[in-house]
């Protein structure tokens, strides 16, 4: 299972995060880059945000990458992948290792990470729930 995972994490570029608002759940569309060993997913925003407010306030999170095609076919062959863990807020040489890997998979987006008002998060994932054919869900535990 972790083969699907890792082969779904490399092929897409970007996931819908979600954190935790003041009410209710706040989610967003961010570019990300996952860590060969699966335990860590980064990425980047503006220290402006919604989201970047919310993980100041509360580090849990999710996000959700699948590979659909918006067809009918989706129904029976994607597969969806929902990461859960904790976010922090990168800095020094966490930040330059993170950003390296980040910038391998986004080197379009270097002007954006470089800017003195963005912040490189990394989510340590705590597990992955893996749906596959519309239901079968499978849990993976990363610790």
């Amino acid at each position: 299972m972790r083969k699907t995972i890792a082969g779904l994490l490399d092929a897409q570029k970007l996931g819908i995060l979600a954190t935790l608002g003041q009410t209710y759940p706040y989610q967003n569309i961010v570019a990300f880059a996952a860590s060969a060993d699966l335990k860590n997913i980064v990425f980047a925003t503006k220290r402006s945000t919604s989201k970047y407010k919310n993980l100041k306030n509360r580090k849990r999170v999710a996000i959700f990458i699948d590979d659909r095609s918006n067809r009918e076919t989706d129904f029976q062959k994607t597969t969806g992948v929902t990461a859960l863990g904790g976010a922090l807020e990168l800095r020094g040489l966490g930040r330059e290792k993170f950003a390296k890997l980040f910038l391998r998979k986004h080197p379009y987006l270097q002007e954006f990470l470089l800017a003195s008002d963005c912040a490189l998060f990394s989510i340590t994932v705590r597990a992955y729930y893996v749906v596959l054919h519309f239901q079968d869900v499978v849990e993976v535990r990363m610790t």
